[in-house]
């Protein structure tokens, strides 16, 4: 592709907050290498270190019969809550009257690296079999399990797990039942069929059914979070994102015994909030719930409790936030800000996002001698008239780089000298291969020839790119550049942000990082002006990421853990009041995890292949935000400071 279309590097001043995460196994704490012979634990080893024990204080075995044990185990988490392994169920099986061992494999594994513990993938939770010395007998609804189960040793590393369960009553399972009333448009509707269910380990209660009435059925289910088991009153939103629709339910009883949940309507007058930093807009302990509309009666003493035992928590630290924003504890477990150099200070770049080429930010950087400088993000205006062009067809980024690549090849052999013909010919293949079509035929003078093609493509090219919007894409958020323009200050001492201030439709946000803190203000007319402060934890702005891949010390298999913040607007309604609306703000910590995969030639260019994923991410102008695992694979330059080649995303996006 020529120079014009081989879009800039993007590079800005850059702070970090880098840790590098060390691959290899570290010294664990003297707690995880002691065995116990009378309790389940796991062993994990390596060559690379002692052998590793996890106790698993509880596990829950169910026999099937004489030839299948199930076996669920604990999932294993970090002092932060952060996953180590999670697994669900183990089943193993052997023919009937057989002296062969138990052979099995395990429902889902997953591993996730955490400082001091052996790296573990798939194979090693594959090939489970029981060795020597393996017990297993079922009497009388009682279950014995002892002895040990090993997996594949892959790489020197091996599991295995141990246990020790010794004659202990199998529970029986419950009838799933939910019975009661549901109130619906004056009249009362009695549960026909109802089921719910309880998961402890996810703090989770669920139900649901079907009501039947004189005049009116009706379908009904509810899902409440962070439910631990204990009596309490809980606000749910069960609208979509951008329409708060809450409602009330008091839980009495126990989900072992017997539960108790009424549901209740909220008054409309307390859902007119003006708050850009509180999600649930009323206090609900305010609420007189007599008073409130009931919606629901619900009962049930045969809950379904999900047997998964209570995960177990280690002493260690990872950084597996699974997509999710990291707490203010779990960020600060892994930043540590350095003093950067001023003079990596480099302006004036310019971002494209290229599937359509839907967004073409501009960064601008302010030339000064102070301690602080600024820095602009802009939405870039157009440099040509972006009138519709002769070509009709709006251009996707793959007809723009084949066509280009196209005419490169189609005039790297042609001589002015010769007959036009073949040029003609293998110019108007190239369109109707890009699906493109043209006015231009064989017959045209060569010059009404090249007007027609190569002229009318680069102005629908300009077009394309200059017009983009993410309106052109459903899957993309079309409030995107509402975000734009931003003014980013940072301080050219330490390289850490200053300030970041912007303006989302007619809201005027201000973000200050101070030491401990970082202030958020917000004003618009409807909600007036608010502010509060959250901890910080010496870390960068979002829109600082491009500048520390520029600056980052890639050296093979290296690997570094970030920490950014962000604010993100997201515009609410409630169903009450469907016409009133208010901007809410939601702070976002974010955590960046950057690979060193490969060193080698892309594009010509020696270059440093990335892996790059984010945890809580949620900003539409970054690529990442548009993916399942919040993922992206970068290519940037050997050369220091490291120059953005090109970044690539499952959705179809490219960054370049």
């Amino acid at each position: 592709m020529p120079d014009r279309f081989s879009f800039a590097k993007l590079i800005f001043l850059f702070g970090t907050a880098v840790v590098v995460y060390q691959a290899k196994a570290q010294p664990c704490p003297e707690n995880l290498m002691a065995r116990d012979s009378a309790s389940n634990y796991l062993e994990i080893l390596s060559p690379n270190s002692d052998p590793i024990s996890i106790p698993l204080p509880e596990v829950q075995v169910f026999p099937g019969g004489k030839e299948r044990i199930y076996i669920l185990l604990p999932d294993i988490l970090t002092e932060l809550s952060t996953p180590v392994i999670r697994w669900n169920e183990l089943v193993l099986k052997k023919p009937l009257n057989s002296d062969e061992n138990w052979k099995g494999s395990l429902d889902r594994a997953l591993f996730y690296p955490t400082h001091c513990l052996p790296d573990l993938d798939e194979s090693h939770f594959s090939e489970a079999n029981s060795q020597e010395g393996f017990f297993y007998e079922t009497e009388n609804n009682r279950v014995t399990v002892q002895g040990t189960v090993s997996f594949a040793e892959v790489d020197g590393k091996q599991m295995k797990l141990h246990f020790n369960v010794t004659d202990r009553e199998v529970p029986r399972p419950l009838i799933n039942d939910l019975d009661g009333k549901i109130y619906s448009r004056g009249s009362s509707l009695t549960i026909s069929s109802g089921e719910i269910s309880y998961i402890p380990t996810d703090r989770l209660l669920t139900g649901s059914g079907f009501a039947e009435g004189d005049n009116l059925d009706q379908r009904f289910d509810f899902q409440i979070n962070e439910f631990q088991g204990e009596p309490g009153i809980y606000v749910v939103d069960e609208g979509p994102d951008y329409l708060d629709t809450y409602f009330i339910y008091k839980i009495d009883g126990n989900p072992e015994t017997e539960i108790f949940i009424k549901k209740f309507a909220i008054n409309s007058s307390v859902m007119a909030s003006n708050s850009f930093f509180e999600p649930v807009p009323f206090q609900v302990n305010s609420q007189d719930l007599e008073q409130l509309p009931l919606l629901a009666e619900m009962h049930s003493s045969s809950l379904l409790i999900d047997p998964k035992p209570v995960s177990i928590e280690l002493p260690l630290v990872n950084q597996a936030f699974e997509g999710n924003s990291p707490n203010i504890q779990q960020i600060r477990s892994f930043t540590n800000p350095p003093v950067l150099n001023p003079d990596s200070w480099v302006n004036d770049y310019t971002v494209f996002f290229e599937n359509l080429p839907v967004w073409n930010l501009k960064w601008v950087e302010e030339d000064s001698a102070d301690v602080v400088k600024t820095i602009s993000l802009q939405n870039r205006l157009p440099e040509t008239n972006t009138d519709e062009p002769g070509i009709e067809q709006r251009l996707s980024y793959q007809q723009v780089e084949k066509m280009n690549e196209g005419f490169m090849e189609i005039f790297k052999n042609f001589d002015d000298s010769a007959d036009t013909t073949q040029l003609k010919t293998s110019i108007l293949s190239l369109f109707e291969t890009n699906d493109l079509t043209t006015s231009a035929g064989m017959n045209d003078s060569f010059e009404e020839f090249l007007v027609t093609t190569i002229s009318a493509f680069r102005e629908a090219e300009k077009h394309a790119l200059y017009t983009g919007s993410a309106a052109a894409l459903p899957a993309l958020d079309a409030n995107a550049l509402e975000l734009a323009p931003v003014e980013l200050q940072v301080n050219t001492e330490t390289g850490l942000p200053v300030s970041r201030s912007f303006t989302f439709k007619e809201t005027n946000i201000q973000i200050t990082y101070e030491k401990d803190s970082i202030s958020l203000l917000a004003v618009n007319k409807n909600q007036g002006q608010q502010s509060i402060k959250i901890p910080n934890a010496g870390l960068l702005d979002i829109y600082q990421l491009f500048g520390v891949l520029s600056q980052l010390p890639l050296a093979e298999d290296s690997q570094f853990n970030l920490g950014f913040f962000d604010l993100m607007p997201v515009e609410k309604r409630t169903v009450e009041e469907p016409n009133q609306q208010r901007l809410l703000l939601l702070p976002k910590y974010i955590h960046a995890s950057v690979e060193v995969v490969e060193k080698l030639t892309y594009q010509g260019t020696a270059a440093i292949k990335l892996a790059i994923q984010f945890n809580g991410l949620r900003n539409p102008l970054f690529p990442e935000s548009y993916e399942p695992d919040f993922s992206g694979t970068y290519y940037v330059s050997q050369s220091f400071p490291h120059q953005l080649i090109k970044a690539t995303f499952n959705q179809g996006l490219t960054l370049q």
